[in-house]
């Protein structure tokens, strides 16, 4: 598995990591917390050494149960997510930053984090949703740096929201941000013109999530497609947003069907083509999804033609952004 390093911090990870949501019990169908732990297990066996989770996931049981799992991996990497005080995911912006993210709440959840982690310090701390009306308020950074200096974080993150992944520009500009995560794949490439440039010039590093766009990517699904009940992709989604990412998905099916690629392989080599991510974190909990996942490191990139047609797909408007379960 190969490394990348994370911007201008000190830390280096694998260039596929895991996220961990799939494991929080409630959203995404339940399995045991073994089924979970041994999952984690293959994904280190697998060379994966970068594990992200949050405490909104199953409301602290993934962290607990990713905290159990890694006990014994010290020098593994872990980064977890601060929710919103209000529980408002998608914040308006006349919404009061102090609501969502005051320092005594970030303290706060920092502390329980680390508890349920079983760890001293978290290596990478975001905030889990952001508004780009908060560009002038400084008090979420000051309690972040104080964490840092407490040697209870090492670096500050901010996950920003589906299709908007320049929302905390102003703040990576400023020199606030270690790292920010967002929304990259094939259907949503925004980031490449909007986020990755500032990026770049700060030294900042870039978490891609999402890179299967929710499954659509990778799941065949068809236009009257239905989710096991419990599942957010059948509660919280619009009425025609399977059918549109089916309709996209069909669009990208020609350009990439003369490949001896999986369609999974195909996602995670587009995201790892540009070298401004650090690292791709596809979700899963099943133990051949994470083999899987982890050995695209080891084939061969995509061609610049194929590259070019699938970028050329959302120039022109015939792929685009959407929803992915985020703020």
């Amino acid at each position: 598995m190969k490394k990348r390093k994370l911007g201008k911090t000190d830390i280096s990870i694998s260039e596929v990591g895991l996220g961990t949501w799939q494991m929080s019990g409630d959203v995404w169908g339940k399995k045991t917390e073994a089924e979970y732990i041994q999952a984690i297990e293959v994904a280190i066996e697998a060379g994966i050494d970068y594990f992200d989770t949050a405490l909104e996931y199953g409301n602290g049981y993934c962290e607990q149960v990713v905290g159990q799992a890694l006990q014994g991996h010290p020098s593994v990497v872990i980064s977890s997510k601060i929710p919103p005080e209000c529980d408002e995911w998608s914040a308006k912006p006349q919404g009061n930053i102090d609501d969502y993210f005051s320092p005594a709440w970030i303290s706060k959840c920092c502390e329980t984090t680390l508890k349920n982690l079983r760890r001293e310090c978290i290596d990478i701390l975001f905030l889990h949703t952001w508004n780009v009306a908060w560009g002038d308020r400084t008090e979420w950074y000051e309690a972040m740096v104080k964490l840092k200096e407490e040697g209870k974080i090492r670096a500050i993150g901010i996950s920003v929201g589906d299709r908007r992944a320049s929302e905390a520009n102003s703040h990576m500009e400023a020199g606030r941000i270690d790292v920010v995560m967002a929304v990259y794949n094939i259907l949503e490439q925004e980031p490449e013109y909007t986020l990755f440039p500032m990026a770049k010039k700060h030294q900042v590093g870039i978490v891609a999530r999402c890179p299967f766009s929710s499954g659509a990517l990778v799941s065949n699904w068809t236009s009257s497609q239905k989710f096991p009940e419990g599942d957010w992709r059948g509660l919280w989604t619009p009425d025609d947003w399977v059918a549109e990412q089916v309709e996209m998905v069909d669009r990208i099916k020609p350009i990439v069907k003369n490949t001896d690629l999986s369609m999974s392989a195909i996602a995670l080599k587009y995201i790892l083509h540009n070298q401004t991510v650090t690292s791709v974190i596809p979700g899963s909990s099943s133990r051949e999804h994470i083999r899987k996942n982890a050995s695209v490191a080891a084939l061969p990139n995509l061609s610049e033609e194929i590259l070019g047609q699938l970028q050329q797909l959302w120039l022109d408007g015939k792929i685009h952004g959407t929803y992915n379960g985020g703020a």
